[in-house]
């Protein structure tokens, strides 16, 4: 069951890629159950980002004008992101910007050498899960990472979102994105309110004092963070909308709103849930605190 609603949800829109890729991605993301994983994750009701993020990723695939997923730089030449964003990554043909608010310049720009996805997501014996990915990239970069977290923290928890997706529900109005990065203070809500959810490898979210405001197409495998004594760690990669099964009608993306007009959820993948998977794949440049989980 949940195969067949994730296959819709993902069709629907919250692949996260934005209008100007939508054509490409039909063609090039396809979800393990067959469906076009083409989706409506960017940041609405965010603001410009008030601080710099060293590990902040925007995927560009060359012959493609913008920017289309995004990630989290965990180690010199590895990045977090969805897996639904595996079509768009082309080795050596896929730009890696790390590290700038502007998607465009400056930062360290690099190149894809391989994707892997996790096996749970393309295994055609069961129903798909872990939406997560691990980009190597052609060359280490001297920018920090950022950690992962021992655990998504507990609901009611403030957590952050940034990305460079659509800022409104229309594409027709802001289907290319903001060039600065995004961020918006968000929550975590109980698992319950998500749609077809998977419960201790997904998390629900929403936009903190429950306005409508959420990510949206462009911002799929951005990081969803939390502060941890102090400092930022990862905690999500941004998957799919929460509540909405089908396609809006009217042209509307949906994400800051669910059908009924009420402020809306969206779904990350637990990234903590997957550290020693991460620690395994990446093996020894994998952090210290990885290896040890491991």
């Amino acid at each position: 069951m949940r195969s067949a609603v994730l296959a819709t949800l993902m069709a629907a829109g919250l692949a996260l890629t934005t209008a100007s890729t939508a054509a490409a991605a039909t063609v090039l993301q396809t979800s393990p159950a067959g469906a076009a994983s083409v989706g409506r994750p960017a940041i609405i009701g965010g603001k410009a980002a008030t601080e710099p993020y060293s590990f902040m990723v925007s995927f560009r695939l060359n012959t493609l004008r913008e920017h289309h997923c995004g990630g989290a730089l965990i180690a010199p030449d590895w990045v977090v992101t969805a897996a639904h964003c595996e079509g768009l990554m082309k080795p050596g043909k896929t730009q890696v910007r790390i590290g700038s608010p502007d998607r465009d310049n400056g930062g360290a720009l690099t190149s894809v050498k391989r994707i892997i996805t996790h096996p749970g997501w393309t295994d055609p014996s069961g129903e798909p899960e872990g939406d997560i990915a691990l980009v190597q990239l052609d060359r280490p970069v001297d920018l920090q990472p950022i950690r992962i977290a021992d655990s998504p923290g507990r609901v009611g928890e403030p957590t952050r979102i940034i990305g460079w997706g659509m800022t409104c529900e229309y594409q027709k109005d802001c289907a290319y994105g903001p060039k600065q990065l995004q961020e918006l203070e968000t929550v975590r809500v109980p698992d319950r309110r998500c749609v077809s959810l998977d419960r201790g490898t997904e998390v629900c979210t929403g936009a903190l004092g429950k306005k409508a405001a959420n990510a949206c197409n462009g911002d799929s495998g951005g990081p969803q963070i939390r502060k941890v004594n102090g400092r930022w760690e990862l905690i999500g990669a941004t998957s799919r909308d929460g509540d909405d099964v089908e396609e809006r009608q009217d042209g509307g993306a949906g994400c800051a709103t669910n059908p009924d007009g009420r402020p809306g959820l969206g779904i990350w993948t637990d990234v903590t849930h997957y550290r020693s998977w991460i620690a395994d794949t990446i093996g020894k440049d994998a952090p210290a605190d990885l290896r040890n989980a491991a």
